[in-house]
């Protein structure tokens, strides 16, 4: 990333990769208590770093540089490699700034997106109703999107993060699919997006942000549809004696993952986004598979949640090798862009948000209690 401002005179420095997953040792230290405090946060989360006070093969320095900018120089301790400069970074506050400067230095030391600037919509019952927030990764700022006093449910983002479509019941007492429109922050305003008779649910959008899948119920049972982005030109995807649910969509938008239930019980299946027959995906881990998130950058990897004995379990297919990982006990995954991580609901009455590294396998909380159904986007600066 090109240098801005007058860090484009700073040296080059020249540091080593290290391609060994959660084994590189960086120091991190910043202009503020806060900022170093947070970013300290942030490389501990992600599971390829480890934060050291010393032997650091990389010390990262963080600096403030105005009230929404922030620089982040690298000093390496080895030679060799990759070549990484300097990058300041603005936000519209300081630790959007933060954020998006560390996401630069993931990217130089790993080869990978970083997450941290990413942004949260999930559900919250905090006013007493069901209510859509939003938030940063971290939580620093909460922001309430609707106040429909009535269960709003599982929000998803549009790719651009300027839109949420959500299952709401506040017009009528029954779900149906409301688009809210966030470019006006903060006021927003909200349509309706589906209220056909039955259910409207399971609103999500295709990556390139030109279609919505979703799931209604108005030919007398639950079938997959997609439509526009505006909601226009809707077409039935399936026609099956099961109930299809949870829609997502492959990287590319070629494909949809469904769970269904023709025998009872659901599981995973795809289908083409043209149409077509349903086709299993043989997970056989569990006879309750659901809530299935596709990876947006290897679609060999679909994560879901399966039944496993009172509770659920955080699993993911890979289709290359027909196999299933196991993780944590959770429910509802949802992928970070960077396809390393799951945001994913922990527990239960009350439940909370936490963050999967499917590297390491560790588990983080990043929210209080009472939060729950994520949906994640890393929107262009």
């Amino acid at each position: 990333m090109p240098v801005v401002g007058q860090a484009q005179a700073t040296p080059v420095i020249v540091i080593t990769r290290n391609g060994n997953d959660g084994s590189i040792p960086i120091s991190v230290t910043g202009s503020t208590p806060d900022l170093e405090a947070l970013m300290k946060k942030c490389f501990s989360l992600h599971g390829a770093f480890t934060v050291v006070s010393s032997g650091a093969q990389y010390a990262l320095r963080f600096e403030a540089v105005g009230a929404n900018t922030v620089r982040v120089s690298v000093d390496a301790k080895i030679a060799g490699g990759i070549k990484v400069s300097p990058h300041e970074e603005t936000g519209a506050n300081w630790w959007e700034a933060a954020y998006r400067a560390g996401d630069d230095v993931v990217k130089d030391l790993t080869n990978v997106p970083g997450f941290f600037a990413g942004q949260l919509a999930f559900v919250s019952k905090r006013s007493g109703s069901t209510e859509i927030l939003i938030s940063d990764l971290l939580g620093r700022q909460y922001t309430a999107v609707t106040s429909d006093k009535a269960d709003a449910r599982y929000p998803h983002w549009s790719p651009d993060g300027l839109k949420i479509i959500y299952t709401g019941y506040y017009k009528t007492g029954f779900p149906d699919l409301v688009l809210i429109d966030l470019s006006g922050l903060p006021a927003v305003k909200k349509r309706p997006f589906a209220s056909f008779t039955g259910t409207n649910t399971g609103g999500v959008f295709s990556p390139d942000g030109r279609r919505v899948a979703m799931i209604l119920s108005s030919s007398g049972n639950a079938e997959l549809y997609t439509s526009d982005a505006d909601g226009k030109n809707i077409k039935r995807l399936t026609q099956t004696k099961g109930l299809e649910s949870s829609p997502t969509w492959a990287p590319d938008g070629s494909r949809l993952a469904v769970s269904s239930d023709p025998d009872g019980k659901p599981l995973l299946y795809t289908i083409s986004a043209a149409g077509g027959s349903l086709s299993g995906i043989p997970t056989r881990i569990s006879n309750y598979c659901a809530e299935p998130s596709w990876n947006p950058r290897n679609p060999n990897l679909i994560a879901f949640m399966a039944a496993s004995g009172a509770g659920f379990e955080i699993e993911v297919y890979d289709f290359s090798t027909h196999s299933v990982t196991s993780y944590v006990s959770g429910s509802e995954p949802c992928w970070t862009n960077d396809g390393r991580h799951l945001i994913y609901t922990i527990g239960s009455n009350p439940e909370q948000l936490g963050v999967l590294d499917t590297k390491t396998k560790r588990s983080t909380p990043i929210t209080s209690k009472g939060a729950a159904q994520a949906s994640f986007v890393y929107p262009a600066k």
